[in-house]
């Protein structure tokens, strides 16, 4: 039945694992490997590329898991398919500072409302690819680029120019500072560009340090290293914010982002509308 390989297919694709989706769904390793053949020898493509180390979805792969992961995940919702009453598992992932501030404490919320569930969060700064590391949900800041995922607005960051209470004593930063005063001081900046609520960049002409994390721009703010922009509920009580003339940080918005596909699998869904309820 095509749609039993199917649901097999979106298992294997997931997993990255034909013995591993062979057991979700309880049925010998030699079977699943058959029945993916015989799919695969059904539509004339191949679907996965195998070694015996690996298992990656192929180009034409990636297109038929777009295509019907949806679509059976909401039959399995209908028709009770048999790994339904097991645990179901969600891979996210989430910039570092996110997960151990606002994100992390609302997914242990969600995991303990729902025992069913069972999340694999990998907390990183990098773009990690939806199919390739086998990502349901990403949690991203904005603004966002690639035009080919769907992303929901969950929540607003915003930004301030901060430094050390010493580093703002020494450099006489206190009450209203001029650009040109800002532009005298050291700073701390990462890749993101220092972008305004006018939309210009400001581009700090004394740069001490460059750093690819926010912890790593908080802590060398904490040690009067500079001056930084970071998210305002960043701030601890060494730091102190720094009003500059005429320039206000833009707000970024905090996203859930996942492929486009016409159905979402209902746990993802569930757990979206969980975190947009934050």
């Amino acid at each position: 039945m095509i749609y039993n390989d199917l649901a097999l297919f979106t298992a294997v694709a997931r997993c990255l694992s034909f013995s591993e989706a062979a057991q979700q769904i309880g049925i010998p390793l030699s079977r699943a490997s058959r029945r993916i053949a015989e799919l695969e020898h059904h539509l004339g493509v191949k679907l996965f590329e195998r070694t015996t180390r690996q298992v990656r979805l192929t180009e034409e792969g990636r297109r038929l898991l777009d295509r019907c992961a949806g679509p059976v995940e909401a039959l399995r919702d209908v028709a009770g398919f048999a790994g339904d009453t097991g645990t179901q598992t969600l891979r996210l992932t989430a910039p570092p500072v996110a997960v151990q501030s606002r994100i992390g404490p609302m997914l242990l919320d969600f995991a303990q409302a729902n025992p069913g569930v069972k999340l694999e969060v990998n907390a990183t700064n990098e773009i990690l690819d939806f199919f390739r590391d086998n990502i349901d949900l990403a949690f991203r800041v904005g603004p966002l680029e690639d035009s080919n995922l769907v992303a929901r607005r969950l929540w607003s960051l915003d930004y301030c120019f901060c430094a050390g209470a010493g580093f703002v004593a020494d450099h006489t930063l206190h009450g209203e500072v001029s650009r040109d005063r800002l532009m005298q001081v050291p700073a701390l900046v990462s890749r993101q560009p220092w972008l305004m609520q006018s939309g210009e960049q400001i581009k700090p002409k004394h740069i001490a340090h460059e750093f690819d994390t926010l912890d790593m721009l908080r802590g060398a703010a904490q040690r009067d290293m500079g001056i930084t922009i970071l998210p305002r509920d960043m701030l601890t009580a060494d730091l102190v914010e720094v009003t500059v003339e005429g320039a206000t940080p833009t707000t970024r918005d905090m996203f859930a982002v996942y492929p486009g596909r016409r159905l979402l699998p209902a746990r993802v869904r569930k757990l979206i509308d969980f975190m947009a309820s934050g």
